[in-house]
């Protein structure tokens, strides 16, 4: 108890001298000393402001530069989109005459659906949706043209052959009646009379040839035709359908892209287009219906057992 008291006392005496030295300190380093510290902590207050301000800016700065980047990978992968889609629809109405034979033969159609591809992974979620609906709807129809394109393919080769044909039977005739031409009696009237009958048999042979292989080819024609008709109503009404499917596509696009402001009025334009190309193909399909444009013929005894 004696100790503690006397170290408080011993504490009391040390803070009076600390005391009395203060008091001999001059007012103006208190002043001094006073507004330095304002200072620092003045200035500690504005880098922490700074500071916080800094953050901020590169963090907008990083999101400004991720989404222009974002922005620039969807430009770039959109329009290749775009133009992959264009050779793509070419392809599909080339395919009665494409040979499919090659390996590169479906390479449009390859690079659609690889840009295709890359446009779901940029794009948001319900674009990739509407992307995903319109890669299966290219699928289908291609499946279903290529149905429709093999009996055309089949029966362009048929015609090659009967052109091949004709072509040899039309040669041979010409050779026979050069024959006839040429002929130069030898005096012998019986070796002179079965020789001419010869000629005359086998110009006779070429030219029924000719006509026979002719109208085959004719009847072919006539059915090529037929069957091209077809495709093309397979091909507007399924290039109908992918229109329908593309539209929104672009719609959704050019919001992506900030293309347009105004993208209701662009969507109205989409819809109105639509409308006009739904007429345009109506129409068609009429004029392909229309028995006038294709007349019935009768098949060559030929082609009755083809």
């Amino acid at each position: 108890m004696d100790s503690l008291t006397a170290l408080w006392g011993d504490f009391l005496v040390f803070a009076g001298v600390i005391f009395g030295i203060l008091r001999k300190v001059p007012d103006v380093f208190w002043a001094a000393l006073i507004a330095a510290a304002l200072a620092l902590w003045g200035v500690k207050v504005a880098n922490r402001d700074n500071a916080r301000h800094f953050m901020r800016q590169l963090r907008h700065d990083k999101d400004e530069k991720a989404a222009q980047r974002l922005a620039d990978l969807r430009r770039d992968v959109y329009l290749h989109a775009i133009d992959q889609f264009v050779h793509a629809s070419s392809y599909l109405s080339s395919l009665p005459i494409a040979d499919l034979n090659k390996a590169d033969a479906a390479q449009p159609l390859q690079g659609f659906f690889a840009a295709a591809a890359k446009l779901q992974m940029v794009s948001e979620s319900k674009t990739s949706a509407l992307v995903s609906d319109l890669i299966g709807t290219f699928s289908a129809l291609h499946f279903k043209l290529i149905g429709a394109a093999q009996p055309i393919q089949q029966v362009l080769s048929e015609i090659d052959f009967y052109t091949t044909l004709c072509e040899g039977a039309l040669a041979e005739q010409k050779r026979a009646l050069s024959a006839i031409d040429q002929f130069v009696p030898s005096g012998n009237a019986e070796s002179d009379e079965a020789k001419r009958k010869a000629l005359d048999l086998a110009l006779d042979t070429q030219t029924k040839f000719l006509r026979d292989h002719s109208e085959t080819r004719q009847a072919l024609h006539v059915e090529r035709h037929a069957l091209h008709g077809e495709f093309v109503k397979s091909l507007m009404l399924g290039l109908q359908a992918i229109n329908t499917k593309m539209q929104p596509i672009m719609v959704a696009i050019r919001r992506e892209l900030n293309i347009d402001s105004q993208i209701d009025v662009y969507a109205d334009a989409v819809s109105e287009q639509q409308d006009r190309v739904a007429g345009a193909v109506a129409e068609l399909m009429a004029q392909l219906d229309d028995p006038r444009q294709a007349p019935p013929r009768t098949k060559p005894a030929s082609l009755e057992n083809r």
